[in-house]
């Protein structure tokens, strides 16, 4: 395989360093200040007007950084660093470097790592600065700093490293997913769940409609998926005795890859003994607000131009009056022919190929209600046969007690009263592998195992999951799922 393609002029450089004894990857360098704490010292000496001389606020610190540009004067030089999206100004003087000032200028080149030690300063403009007394070569840059005029977006995808490197609102992006995740996780804690772990590879993939990824496990010459959800083992740690779980993890959907969708993403997903989906709806929405206040200082905020709050609570709607509001008629007083003449003239395929009555109902609600759902809404009561995980409801007949949380016209949420009759569970399954023999490959797999479980006792429960990624949309006010994921999946010739 051919090497990328190194500017050759410092590849010549690198075989000159090294020829001078000069290593351009040493192992290690000392460190006193990063350059934010740096930045810190400067707030806390600040400006107090130009003078003559060079006036020392602090002494000998030693940072490092990755070389943004060089700015020579003759026997002085001014250069930018950066590390970890913050900016030091360094001053090099022959005078203080002597014979290493003239290597610096011959063979240090923007884009490369250096340490440096020296003393702080201001500039006669203000301008928080570096003296420095001695530098090291920390890592040799082999390719020139992107232009990012003449990149592709895309291209930024592919070369993520980069894209975290000059991008400041791709920087941003990463922290706020980072900072909010840790944020539902101090929340969680702090509401009594404890984290746990469930497989990645699963012999029976579940807990979702959704097409898997297979792979074949060499040591037991089975076929294996990787997980859909991280329902069903969840489910397992509240048969065995734990009463509030929850994981933060990935999963995998062998689907669509658009502005919302992602084949990997990253879930959270709690379950809660003894609690039901009116329990859920509160704690979802005390999380939401909770995290965007840890990272907004608000529980309000702009997405794609709009003015969403998430101050709880949030609107609650029945998914049928959702949907009859949209359609000017009482989606109950409609025959199934009606609804199956609503699918053709919307142009939607019902779930493998079977006109069902509750599924069409769900169908013509994504198509109709979702996008115009922008403030945070829980929409409430779904028809049974949307999913078989899911309890039916206590008062409403034909209906189960399911929510989703939709917010800019996105589903970021989604929850159960949880089943926990194994006997109607089984028979839920038995009717998802019908509808699988007849075309659906989104339909649930039968776990046997898991009826196995469920059937030495499980609570009253109820569970919850989360898309983390639509979530740092919505605080990171971006219209791409692609923006908030660290390294999404691309075409490989786009790299």
């Amino acid at each position: 395989m051919s090497a990328p393609q190194w500017n050759q002029e410092r590849l010549q450089t690198l075989k000159l360093l090294r020829d001078m004894g000069i290593d351009p990857y040493p192992h290690k360098y000392e460190i006193t200040h990063t350059i934010h704490e740096v930045r810190e010292l400067g707030a806390a000496h600040p400006f107090n007007g130009p003078t003559r001389e060079i006036t020392t606020i602090a002494s000998n610190i030693s940072t490092a950084g990755r070389i943004a540009n060089i700015r020579p004067h003759g026997k002085a030089t001014f250069v930018d660093i950066f590390d970890e999206g913050e900016r030091l100004q360094l001053y090099l003087r022959i005078n203080e470097l002597g014979d290493k000032y003239d290597l610096f200028l011959k063979y240090i080149d923007r884009g490369d790592i250096i340490g440096v030690k020296g003393n702080l300063f201001y500039t006669m403009k203000g301008e928080l600065t570096l003296l420095v007394l001695d530098y090291k070569l920390l890592a040799k840059a082999l390719l020139d700093p992107p232009d990012w005029s003449s990149y592709t977006t895309e291209w930024r995808y592919s070369h993520r490293y980069l894209d975290f490197l000059y991008n400041a609102s791709a920087r941003r992006s990463m922290y706020i997913r980072f900072k909010a995740t840790q944020d539902i996780r101090e929340f969680l804690y702090s509401k009594g769940f404890m984290e746990v772990e469930t497989p990645v590879i699963q012999p029976v993939y579940g807990g979702a409609l959704a097409k898997p990824f297979k792979t074949h496990v060499n040591a037991l010459d089975e076929d294996w998926y990787l997980r859909i959800s991280l329902e069903l083992y969840l489910k397992r740690f509240i048969i065995g005795g734990f009463n509030k779980v929850f994981e933060i993890g990935k999963v995998f959907r062998n689907e669509d890859i658009d502005v919302t969708h992602n084949p990997e993403y990253t879930l959270m997903e709690l379950y809660w003994a003894y609690a039901d989906y009116n329990d859920l709806m509160k704690l979802t929405e005390d999380m939401i607000s909770y995290v965007s206040a840890k990272i907004l200082n608000s529980t309000r905020g702009k997405y794609q131009s709009t003015e969403i709050s998430l101050e709880p609570p949030f609107r609650r709607v029945t998914m049928n009056d959702a949907l009859s509001e949209a359609l000017g008629t009482r989606v109950d007083d409609m025959s199934d022919q009606e609804l199956k003449n609503l699918m053709d003239k919307h142009g939607l395929v019902p779930r493998g190929g079977e006109y069902v009555r509750g599924l069409m109902i769900e169908k013509l609600f994504d198509k109709l209600v979702t996008p115009n759902l922008i403030q945070p809404t829980f929409v409430i009561d779904y028809p049974l046969e949307t999913t078989p995980l899911c309890k039916p409801h206590r008062s409403k007949p034909g209906l189960i007690e399911r929510f989703e949380l939709y917010i800019a016209g996105m589903e970021l949420a989604n929850a159960y009263t949880e089943l926990n009759d194994p006997v109607l569970q089984h028979k839920l399954f038995e009717e998802e592998q019908r509808r699988f023999q007849k075309g659906d490959e989104e339909a649930h797999p039968y776990d046997f195992d898991f009826i196995t479980a469920m059937s030495y006792g499980m609570p009253p429960t109820g569970g919850l999951g989360l898309g983390i990624d639509r979530l740092i949309m919505i605080l990171t006010d971006n219209s791409s799922i692609k923006e908030v994921i660290p390294f999404p999946m691309i075409k490989k010739n786009n790299q």
